[in-house]
């Protein structure tokens, strides 16, 4: 594979991700429920409370599933795809592979999890607290590795340009919003809004890529 093809399948793979989480946002929006509504006892207060209303969104979860699903891979591809694109930048690139591995694999086990207790509150079964706390440490876990693997990711791309400044700064901007996501429908929203532009920024900027020469260094930008 060329490096221009190497680039563009970066591009590729961040804007498609870009474009299911839009797609997933717009889904949770239009009916009122997603998977974040269940990471946490937060919003419902018990796990009776949580139960019911688990069994009633198993019908949109399953819906988002396999989307879900796909932004995982398209995530991971990208990385991949980043990584090969600057073999020199080698601890920047290790720490992004460890970092998205670790992100892919809970975010596979939470989906499924959850789906799991729905399955299960749509007969009658009421999810432990047990259950719903494993959930919950699950979600951080990952949550804390998508933030690393976000700061990684700004220090592997090598052009130059005011849109590749942009696309260095803003996973830097979004790790430390990122913290703060939970504390409003808002901050979550602006959460979600820099991931998005993140990766329309890197589908632009990687589609056609410039000349590496006089690049500047990671530890410089």
């Amino acid at each position: 594979m060329t490096q221009d093809q190497t680039f563009r399948q970066a591009a590729l793979a961040a804007l498609a991700g870009a474009g299911f989480v839009v797609t997933m946002l717009s889904l949770t929006i239009l009916n009122g429920v997603g998977y974040q509504d269940f990471e946490s006892l937060l919003r419902f207060g018990t796990p009776q409370a949580y139960g019911d209303n688990l069994a009633r969104a198993a019908p949109v979860l399953r819906m988002l599933y396999p989307i879900d699903t796909l932004y995982i891979f398209s995530y991971v591809l990208l990385v991949f795809a980043m990584v090969h694109c600057v073999p020199e930048r080698r601890a920047a690139g290790q720490l992004a592979i460890i970092a998205v591995l670790a992100t892919a694999g809970f975010d596979f086990v939470e989906n499924n999890f959850i789906l799991a207790m729905a399955n299960g509150a749509e007969r009658g079964n009421v999810p432990s607290l047990a259950n719903i706390t494993f959930e919950t440490t699950i979600t951080q876990i990952k949550f804390n590795c998508g933030l690393l693997l976000t700061l990684s990711l700004s220090f592997l791309i090598p052009l130059q340009g005011k849109l590749a400044t942009v696309s260095r700064w803003l996973p830097r901007a979004a790790v430390v919003v990122g913290p703060f996501a939970i504390l409003s429908p808002e901050t979550v929203l602006i959460y979600l809004a820099m991931n998005i532009g993140l990766g329309v920024c890197i589908g632009i900027l990687y589609w056609q890529p410039r000349p590496l020469q006089n690049a500047p260094s990671p530890l410089r930008t």
